[in-house]
């Protein structure tokens, strides 16, 4: 039977009606959530200033293999002068990357929540649930699976990513259990030009026990190799270090996983006179209110820093505490203040939730804006001893997380001054900070309220040089708690982790400019470094040829990055001083001053007239 025209285009007409009404309900709903988010930020106090316009640039096209290094097609600006900065689309990662280091040869080292490899899949008996299909692959991005067999499947597996050769699964070399070793929840730190250490960690699954807690792991970059080193004498989940200037480490904070034992008694890694590196305990500095607290999280990653005095200056959830340095020895610690609670008053107000399971409208009771405080705030240092707090949470379900700032001043490291800065436009904890070639931060992530339905997808730019914040391009995936960011020598930064299994890269806006002809966005000029030293010694100056040096303006110094869990050990920049001494060369000059600038790998940029940094360059001072 031949169907009549008239029916034909009935059923046409019907169909596209149908489809139509399911396209716009769908956007409706997706319009709405977003509004919902939005309600829920403007209920707690925080005004976001939202700005239609802000999405302005297309998303990066990650096919491109070459895209960590190399220009590809212009971008169209949709709307507005401003530019807003670029993300990639989201590519897949072969682990929960909880934690990352720039490694001195500018490859990534990524680790963490544990790895799962096909091969493994066809002969895994304990959990048949796990596969790797595409349903899979999208159910762990929502994180359902990310803890679940945790001790199957800890933090044993290592990632290094090679940028240069870009996106791709061959830019990627995985060491599958290379040591006796659970780095869950470890710290990790660039030790020398060849060598980064990873401290203490989680208990190791295979062999369920907590010795790998007090591990001390080189990783060999050049002949990639794991190597074990002497232990810590205690064990450190969640600890933190610190370099002094006579190169050696000192290692605060933590406890022991099994029985919730506080590390309350710092320790240093020192030198025997055979070469052979160990750790001495450092008695006097022992302080179970600095590091034991139970009830807050004053063992949790304390914040360490060195100061210019030679002491080392932390931070334990609110209290501030120095190390002093007496006769070339650590073995002193005594608290000097406290981070005001709850400063400049609060903000409360009922916060409506859509609970995930149900859908149903929930009040939850009334809430306080916290201060910066804690583990779940990250803390950075912009200039000699010049620290700032961002965000966090303090203790307690009655208070949501925090938007407020902190300059803490400790060139009197006895005496630090406290002065209010900015709040950041919405409240963050277990947000990752990233000092950028300029010296502004970019605070990326974290949550609203201590539910990933509160998660921040807007990354936002602190500039101290003018004391303001600037909202950029969203993000396709929310960074919480387990998650890093790092800055890469292009300028980018890599997102990954939390409990999400990908990874996305940003692209700051100072990387792009807008053709003034054509109304399209496409990346800007770039200074270039032509050369440099890799390795700077004995303090001297050294020289960076570049190709034009009356366009330069400024000079940083970044060290490198090692980061997890809303920190990044001793993250530190300064712009240099320097002198033109012809059309191409330009004389450095670096601070002699060992406590102010340790030795260690650091990332040096030029920049421009305009503000838009050459790719940097690792080097390693010494």
């Amino acid at each position: 039977m031949i169907e009549k025209p008239q029916t034909k285009i009935a059923k046409y007409i019907f169909y596209s009606f149908i489809f139509i009404s399911l396209s716009l309900t769908l956007i409706n709903s997706l319009t709405q959530l977003y509004e919902d988010r939005i309600k829920i930020l403007k209920k707690i106090g925080i005004d976001i200033n939202y700005d239609p316009t802000r999405l302005l640039i297309n998303t990066l096209n990650t096919s491109d293999k070459s895209l960590p290094l190399k220009n590809y097609k212009d971008l169209e600006l949709v709307g507005g002068e401003e530019i807003y900065g670029a993300w990639t689309a989201p590519f897949d990662w072969n682990l929960v990357a909880i934690h990352s280091v720039l490694l001195p040869n500018e490859e990534v080292m990524t680790f963490g929540s544990y790895a799962i490899h096909e091969k493994e899949e066809k002969n895994l008996k304990v959990n048949k649930k796990i596969t790797l299909t595409d349903k899979f692959k999208i159910e762990r991005d929502k994180g359902d699976y990310q803890w679940k067999d945790h001790e199957l499947y800890g933090g044993v597996d290592f990632d290094i990513w090679d940028p240069k050769k870009g996106l791709e699964s061959d830019s990627h070399t995985i060491f599958k259990r290379p040591i006796v070793l659970d780095a869950f929840c470890s710290v990790v730190r660039v030790f020398d030009n060849d060598t980064v250490f990873i401290l203490g960690g989680n208990k190791e699954p295979k062999e369920n026990s907590t010795d790998t807690q007090k591990s001390t792991t080189f990783y060999k970059v050049k002949d990639k190799k794991f190597i074990k080193g002497n232990p810590l004498n205690y064990p450190r989940w969640y600890g933190s270090i610190v370099r002094t200037a006579n190169d050696e480490f000192i290692m605060v904070g933590g406890e022991e996983i099994v029985s919730g034992v506080k590390s309350i008694t710092p320790e240093i890694l020192k030198k025997h006179s055979d070469g052979d590196w160990y750790w001495k305990i450092l008695e006097n500095a022992s302080s179970n209110d600095l590091f034991g607290d139970v009830t807050v999280d004053e063992w949790n990653y304390p914040r360490t820093f060195l100061a210019s005095d030679g002491n080392v200056f932390g931070i334990s959830y609110n209290k501030m505490w120095v190390m002093e340095k007496i006769d070339d020895e650590y073995n002193n610690i005594k608290k000097v203040g406290e981070i005001p609670l709850v400063s400049r008053g609060g903000v409360s107000g009922e916060i409506i939730d859509k609970n995930p399971n149900t859908g149903e409208i929930q009040k939850l009771k009334l809430l306080t804006i916290g201060s910066s405080v804690g583990s779940q705030s990250s803390v950075v240092m912009i200039d000699k001893d010049k620290l700032i707090t961002f965000g966090g949470r303090q203790y307690g379900n009655q208070y949501s997380s925090s938007n407020h700032v902190n300059l803490i001043d400790i060139s009197n490291t006895l005496k630090p001054q406290i002065t209010p800065l900015k709040s950041m436009s919405y409240p963050r904890a277990d947000a990752d900070a990233t000092i950028l070639p300029n010296g502004e931060v970019l605070i990326n992530g974290g949550q609203a309220f201590n539910d990933k339905e509160f998660s921040i997808f807007t990354p936002e730019i602190y500039q101290p040089a003018n004391n303001t914040w600037r909202s950029l391009s969203d993000a396709k995936f929310r960074r919480n708690y387990h998650s890093t960011s790092l800055l890469l020598p292009n300028g980018t930064v890599l997102t990954a982790g939390g409990d999400v299994w990908n990874a996305e890269i940003f692209y700051p806006p100072y990387l792009f400019e807008k053709d003034q002809k054509t109304g399209k966005t496409k990346f800007a000029k770039r200074p270039e470094i032509t050369q440099i030293d890799k390795k700077i010694k004995e303090r001297s100056n050294f020289i960076i040829k570049t190709k034009n040096t009356k366009e330069i303006s400024k000079i940083s110094i970044i060290s490198t990055g090692s980061t997890t869990h809303a920190q990044s050990s001793e993250l530190k920049m300064r712009f240099l001083n320097f002198q033109v001494i012809n059309k191409s060369e330009i004389s450095i000059k670096i601070d002699k001053n060992k406590n102010s600038l340790q030795s260690g790998t650091y990332l040096v940029f030029l920049i421009d007239n305009k503000g838009v940094p050459s790719e940097g360059k690792v080097v390693f001072l010494k």
